[in-house]
């Protein structure tokens, strides 16, 4: 009932009564299962999942993500599983004692952790390849990679099991899968999103951030994630933001893009860079940036210019050494 619906719709729904968190939380779960070849999930949280759906459900839709189900690459911090970012060893630690910051301001906006997900060991990978839990397969192709780290994070959504995830970036790790799986991924400010609770790879460049099959998707997990964390010390201090609705304004610095269906090809399959040549032609009310003048013609392609390499010759035309390139 609710595969293909985005998060934005699922909380719509819980808010006219139209859905239940349990409902909801149910279809997720039961694709879970029916998702087992592309091997996204690592983990999958029954019974937590439904406890809290069901308290939603009493309780009646609170936040902006109520009754939304969501996943997070299993290097986030989940209470009583050992956070295993992806290795064999790690499976014996010590079970995380609390959930990570991420998860937490997800969950008081409303949305349901349903399981942890695949990835490249310690997140050390742009394949999606791990040889442990094995590879995690590209929905639009199993034959096909997802792209690392981030694996089953891209995987997930792609293939329409939930509508977000989080994952994590310090050289691509979000961004790779998400443009190999064909869905958006937000690498946001660094510190503007606590890491705190999830299992580092290089501190000075570790994001973490939030992957969908829409833009306005991003936008609700980026709001309900940002605000300060003592517990993470880059963490800025500044209060949450929320982005401007209708993302793609003039101005707007929220993320903004534009998908286009592929032609005989099921619509969650999109492009997200420029649009193909068949793509209808969408005019913008945003005013253009003035087009900077082309450099003068009248000098010859091949003039000297400044250089500082040593062992230049001085050129007698100008008081600066020169090389013979353009």
């Amino acid at each position: 009932m609710t595969a293909w619906m985005t998060a934005g719709q699922i909380a719509a729904g819980m808010l006219d009564h139209s859905l239940s968190a349990q409902e909801a939380v149910t279809d997720a779960l039961d694709r879970i299962g029916r998702a087992t070849p592309i091997n996204a999930f690592t983990d999958v949280l029954t019974e937590r999942a439904l406890f809290l759906a069901k308290a939603h459900d009493m309780n009646g839709p609170q936040g902006p993500l109520a009754g939304v189900p969501f996943a997070v690459k299993n290097l986030f911090d989940v209470e009583d599983l050992p956070t295993r970012a992806g290795s064999r060893i790690n499976r014996g630690r010590a079970p995380a004692t609390a959930d990570a910051f991420a998860i937490q301001q997800l969950e008081r906006a409303g949305a349901i952790l349903v399981g942890t997900l695949n990835m490249g060991e310690y997140a050390y990978d742009f394949t999606g390849e791990n040889a442990h839990d094995g590879a995690c397969r590209n929905p639009h192709d199993p034959a096909r990679m997802t792209g690392g780290s981030s694996s089953g994070s891209g995987a997930a959504v792609a293939a329409g099991v939930v509508p977000f995830t989080l994952g994590s970036d310090t050289n691509g790790s979000i961004r790779v899968p998400a443009s190999l799986c064909g869905v958006f991924g937000l690498k946001p400010t660094y510190g503007r999103l606590s890491r705190a609770g999830t299992f580092p790879f290089v501190s000075s460049l570790d994001h973490i951030g939030p992957l969908a099959r829409t833009v306005g998707d991003l936008q609700l997990a980026y709001d309900a994630m940002t605000g300060p964390d003592p517990a993470d010390p880059v963490c800025t201090g500044r209060p949450t933001q929320p982005a401007p609705t209708g993302s793609g304004a003039c101005g707007s610095p929220s993320p903004a893009g534009t998908s286009w269906p592929m032609p005989g090809r099921t619509p969650w399959r999109r492009w997200t860079a420029s649009p193909p040549p068949w793509a209808p032609r969408r005019r913008s009310s945003c005013p253009r940036p003035p087009v900077p003048a082309p450099p003068p013609t009248s000098s010859p392609r091949w003039r000297a210019r400044p250089c500082t390499w040593t062992g230049c010759e001085p050129s007698p035309a100008i008081s600066t050494r020169t090389c013979g390139t353009g």
